[in-house]
C-alpha cells in the first residue's frame, strides 16, 4: 500500500460541506432579495462572490475545490520562500500541492513539475489535521480571474482571519517537523485500519484530523521515537481513546449524541469541560422522570419473580443491571455530581458546588431570546417591554456561562459523565425491550416510565417536558463547546442573523445535539423558555448585563480551615434552585 494512494476522508466531507453551505448562502441572499427588491452594498458583494466561486466550481468540476482551508492550507504550502523576486525559492514543501481529487493529495501536474512524494504528503496531511483540531479559523475564499486560464479559487488574504489562520498554519507546520520522522511510520499503519477489504493492494483512508490527534495522542504517552517495538499496539490504543472505543457510546435515542471530546483549548475555557455538562443535564432530567427510579423498581419485581416477562432480552438485562449494582453510580452519588457541576441541591459534597449555574444559565438562553426577537421586524414578535440587546451582550452572557462550565468540569466529572451516559443508554434499551412493554401495554419507553412511576412511584412527571429539556441542554453545551473561539473574540458575531432567518440544510451525518449552528441555539434557548414556563418579563430582566461573578479559569485549592467554616456557615450547598428555575 503506497502513502501516495491514501485518501483523506474529512477533506472530502468539508468540501462537500462548504459547497452546501456556498449554495445555501445564494439561497438565503435570494430570498432577502426578494424581500427588499434590493441587497446592501456588502450582501451585493457577498453575492458575487459566491456566484463566481460556484460557477468556477462547475465550469471545472475535477480541478477546483472550496473548501477555505484546504485552500488557505495549499496556497500557504504553494507560497515561495524568496527573500526578493530576484531570488526564487521553492516552496515549503518543495513540490507545489495541487487541489485534492476526493481526498488524495497531488502535486500541480506538468511536464517538469516533481510528484508529490510520501514525504510531502505526511507532512502536508499533518499539518491540515493539526490545523483542524486547532480550529483555527480559515479566511473566505474568492475566485481569481487569469488571464488566457480558468478562473482560481483562492484564498482572500486581506481577510481579518488572514493573520491569524498564518500564524497558525506555521505554528501547525513546526509541529508537524517535531513529529515528522514518527508520523511516516504512523501514516501507513492508520491508512491500513482504513483499509477495509484488508489487502496492501487496496488503498486505505484517514482522517487528517484523526491523524494529528493520535499524533498527539502518541507523544503524551511518551512514544516519540521510531524504534518503538510496539507501535501498531499504541497506535490502535490510541484510536481506543480517540473513539471511545470501549467507552459509553452516544445516547442516540433521545438525540443527545456528545462528539469527540479531543478540542482545542483557550485560556479561560476548556471546550471538553463544557461539553461534558450535556450528559449531566439529560441525566438530571431523566432524574426528575424517575427513570432511575423506574428502573431499579423493575429490578425489584423482576427478582421478586413478579414482572412477567420471560427469558429473553429483557430478562438477561434485568439480571445484568442487578449483578453490576455495586458497580454503578448512587443516587446520592448522582445528587453530589449534580450539584458539583450545576448546583442542583440535593448533593452532600463538600467540594466546588456551582452555585452560579442556573443564574448564569436562564442569563444566557434570555439574552439569546431577547437578542432574536428585538432583532426582528415584526412588532408581534418583539419583547412586552422593549430592551436593546446587543451581540455583545449576548458574547458576555455566553463567555460567563462557558467559563463557568469549564471551570466545574474538572477532577472527576468527565468520568462521572461517561458513567452516566452509559447508564442511561442501558436504560433506554432496557425500557424500550419489547416484553418490557408489552407487560404494561406501553407503545414505548416513556409509556413504561410512566406507567411504573404511577403504579409504583407515587406519580409520573410530564415526559415530554424533561426530554425537551435535555436535549435543549445538550445542544446549548454543544454550542458553547464548539464556539469558544467565537465567545472569546469580541471581533466577530456571536449569532449569524442570516443563519438565523434562513438555516441552512444540514450536512449529512451531522445533528443538531453534536454540531448545533445559530439556528439550533435559538430554537433551544426559546424551548427551554417555553418549557420552563419563563415569563417574558422574567427573560427581559434576565437579558440586562451584570457583573460577572467572580471565577477562576482553573479550580484553585481552599485551605482546609476556609473550608471548614464555610461548611460551618452552610455555604457548601447549591443555590436552591433547580434546572427548570422552579425552587424544590
Amino acid at each position: 500500500m503506497k502513502v501516495t494512494d491514501i485518501r483523506f476522508r474529512d477533506i472530502v466531507f468539508a468540501e462537500t460541506a462548504e459547497i452546501a453551505q456556498l449554495r445555501n448562502r445564494i439561497s438565503q441572499l435570494d430570498r432577502i432579495k426578494a424581500n427588499r427588491a434590493a441587497l446592501s452594498a456588502s450582501e451585493d458583494d457577498e453575492y458575487l462572490r459566491v456566484g463566481s466561486i460556484l460557477a468556477t466550481l462547475e465550469a471545472f468540476p475535477e480541478d477546483e475545490v472550496c473548501d477555505p482551508r484546504f485552500v488557505a492550507m495549499r496556497d500557504l504550502f504553494n507560497r515561495s520562500m524568496a527573500s526578493s523576486p530576484k531570488q526564487p525559492q521553492p516552496c515549503i514543501l518543495g513540490v507545489k500541492l495541487a487541489n485534492h481529487a476526493g481526498g488524495k493529495l497531488r502535486s500541480e501536474p506538468g511536464a517538469n513539475a516533481a510528484s508529490l512524494g510520501e514525504d510531502q504528503i505526511v507532512m502536508a496531511s499533518l499539518t491540515l489535521g493539526l490545523s483542524m483540531v486547532d480550529q483555527t479559523p480559515p479566511p473566505r475564499v474568492l475566485t481569481r480571474e487569469v488571464k488566457g486560464a480558468q478562473s482560481r479559487i483562492i484564498s482572500d488574504v486581506a481577510a481579518p482571519e488572514y493573520a491569524e489562520f498564518s500564524r497558525g498554519f506555521f505554528a501547525a507546520f513546526g509541529e508537524a517537523q517535531s513529529m515528522f520522522e514518527l508520523a511516516k511510520l504512523v501514516l501507513p499503519l492508520l491508512s491500513r485500519e482504513g483499509d477495509t477489504l484488508l489487502d496492501d493492494r487496496t488503498p486505505g483512508s484517514v482522517d487528517a484530523a484523526e491523524f494529528a490527534r493520535v499524533m498527539r495522542a502518541l507523544r503524551e504517552k511518551g512514544v516519540t521515537s521510531v524504534k518503538e517495538q510496539q507501535l501498531r499496539r499504541r497506535i490502535n490504543e490510541c484510536l481506543n481513546q480517540i473513539q471511545f472505543v470501549g467507552e459509553d457510546g452516544p445516547v442516540t435515542e433521545m438525540g443527545i449524541d456528545l462528539p469527540d471530546l479531543d478540542q482545542a483549548t483557550d485560556a479561560d475555557i476548556v471546550p471538553e469541560n463544557v461539553r461534558l455538562m450535556g450528559p449531566m443535564i439529560c441525566a438530571a432530567m431523566f432524574d426528575e422522570l424517575k427513570a432511575f427510579q423506574v428502573v431499579d423498581k423493575l429490578v425489584e419485581l423482576s427478582q421478586q419473580g413478579m414482572l412477567p416477562i420471560g427469558s429473553g432480552p429483557a430478562g438477561k438485562l434485568l439480571y445484568r443491571y442487578w449483578k453490576d449494582a455495586p458497580n454503578r453510580m448512587s443516587e446520592a452519588e448522582r445528587k453530589n455530581f449534580y450539584s458539583m457541576t450545576m448546583g442542583i441541591p440535593g448533593g452532600e459534597s463538600s467540594g466546588m458546588v456551582n452555585r452560579d449555574f442556573n443564574d448564569l444559565w436562564l442569563r444566557f438562553v434570555s439574552s439569546v431570546s431577547s437578542f432574536i426577537r428585538q432583532s426582528e421586524v415584526d412588532k408581534l414578535l418583539r419583547a412586552s417591554v422593549p430592551n436593546t440587546v446587543s451581540q455583545q451582550q449576548v458574547r458576555k452572557a455566553a463567555r460567563d456561562l462557558a467559563v463557568n462550565l469549564s471551570l466545574h468540569g474538572y477532577g472527576m466529572a468527565y468520568y462521572a459523565a461517561l458513567d452516566l451516559q452509559a447508564q442511561i443508554r442501558f436504560m433506554i434499551t432496557l425500557l424500550s425491550d419489547e416484553d418490557i412493554r408489552s407487560a404494561y401495554g406501553a407503545r414505548d419507553m416513556w409509556q413504561v416510565v410512566d406507567q411504573v412511576a404511577t403504579l409504583e412511584l407515587g406519580g409520573a412527571r410530564t415526559s415530554s417536558r424533561y426530554r425537551t429539556l435535555a436535549t435543549c441542554g445538550a445542544i446549548i453545551t454543544a454550542w458553547l463547546s464548539n464556539n469558544v473561539q467565537r465567545i472569546m473574540r469580541s471581533t466577530v458575531q456571536i449569532i449569524d442573523m442570516d443563519c438565523v432567518r434562513a438555516p441552512s440544510e444540514r450536512p449529512s451525518g451531522q445533528k443538531a445535539t453534536t454540531t448545533p449552528s445559530d439556528y439550533d441555539l435559538v430554537n433551544a434557548c426559546e424551548l427551554w423558555l417555553a418549557d420552563t414556563a419563563t415569563p417574558d418579563t422574567r427573560v427581559d430582566e434576565m437579558a440586562q448585563p451584570r457583573e460577572a461573578p467572580v471565577m477562576t479559569s482553573r479550580p484553585v485549592q481552599i485551605p482546609n480551615i476556609a473550608r471548614e467554616m464555610l461548611d460551618g456557615a452552610g455555604i457548601g450547598m447549591g443555590m436552591g434552585m433547580n434546572l427548570s428555575g422552579m425552587r424544590h
